[in-house]
């Protein structure tokens, strides 16, 4: 039988999945996360080999070669990484085609009805995406500066604006007691003497604060939100335009926890700046997880015509792997 396997990598985990060239998912599995980058390559290599073998195993099809294998993979940023991802794909001997993009470009096909869009991922942390009609992509990898990288910047925004507020700078925010309170602190000296001695835990898990003292009608957190909006804004707009598709009917997909604050001003200060530079455009949360993203992808790059009957497969299987990201569509 003739199948594809799809490769989701990111630093937190990694995931696998069978599907024949119908659309049908036949088997999923995970493992753990690992970056080539930084954990080496024999560790991300490993996590995939785990994660594939398992998946095979659900899906009865332990032997045979796969007609592709499609990794979506963290850590495929420079173009040398690309040819090295691959090389190391391929000497696992699971497939004698390998095709590698980098993760945010599944994610990107996991949340579009079409083959191209934008994403914008704001987890703990962050990038931005292009893909154009005619193939061709644009992603920002480093280049996405610090200060926009997802749940990471909103909190170290958060923590910035305490200091400020404190010395006068800003006017006076709930995101101070807020702050303390998540750390069990006394005084803003304590939380600034921690922070640049770099005690502080996990700065990202401030970011549902942001969104918390906003909805309470923060003006200070409402600007935090703001600024970090127009700058996700930026980032869209200027890929688009240097793609040459502002005037394109497309869909911008959000994706990551950042996304899911419970303050409405990030998205709409996303909202209309998009559309203020590309009418066209519709912001969408992704439909599916990447690793489905990853399905399509290699269903395509085998050009397998992606029918009705092929997207229902999708949809049905997807459903039974739990790969649904958002259930009304």
């Amino acid at each position: 039988m003739d199948f594809i396997l799809a490769i989701d990598q990111g630093s937190t985990h990694t995931r696998a999945a069978v599907a024949d060239l119908e659309g049908r998912i036949l088997g999923v599995a995970r493992s753990f996360g690992a970056c080539h980058a930084y954990d080496g390559m024999e560790r991300a290599m490993q996590a995939v080999r785990q994660a594939v073998a398992s998946a095979r195993e659900k899906a009865g099809l332990i032997k045979s070669p796969a007609r592709l294998l499609f990794a979506g993979m963290t850590g495929a940023d420079w173009p040398d990484e690309y040819h090295l991802l691959q090389s190391a794909l391929l000497g696992l001997g699971e497939s004698q085609q390998v095709r590698v993009v980098n993760d945010s470009i599944i994610a990107l096909r996991g949340g579009t009805s079409r083959p191209y869009g934008v994403i914008l991922i704001a987890g703990t942390g962050g990038n931005c995406a292009v893909r154009a009609p005619s193939g061709k992509e644009w992603i920002y990898h480093y280049y996405q500066e610090p200060d926009l990288q997802g749940g990471g910047a909103l909190g170290t925004r958060a923590l910035i604006a305490v200091f400020r507020s404190f010395t006068g700078r800003e006017p006076e925010t709930l995101l101070t007691p807020l702050v303390l309170a998540h750390y069990g602190l006394n005084t803003v000296d304590d939380l600034c003497r921690r922070y640049y001695a770099g005690r502080l835990e996990r700065v990202s898990d401030l970011a549902p604060l942001v969104f918390r003292a906003a909805s309470s009608g923060d003006s200070v957190a409402e600007n935090i939100l703001r600024s970090f909006g127009e700058g996700y804004v930026e980032l869209a707009v200027v890929a688009m335009r240097r793609l040459g598709i502002l005037d394109l009917e497309i869909e911008v997909v959000l994706s990551g926890s950042v996304f899911k604050g419970e303050s409405p001003w990030l998205i709409h200060t996303i909202e209309r700046g998009i559309l203020a530079a590309a009418p066209r455009a519709r912001l969408v949360n992704a439909r599916y997880e990447p690793l489905v993203g990853a399905v399509i992808l290699g269903l395509e790059a085998l050009g397998v015509p992606l029918s009705e009957t092929i997207h229902a497969h999708l949809e049905d299987s997807a459903r039974s792997w739990e790969l649904i990201r958002n259930v009304d569509g």
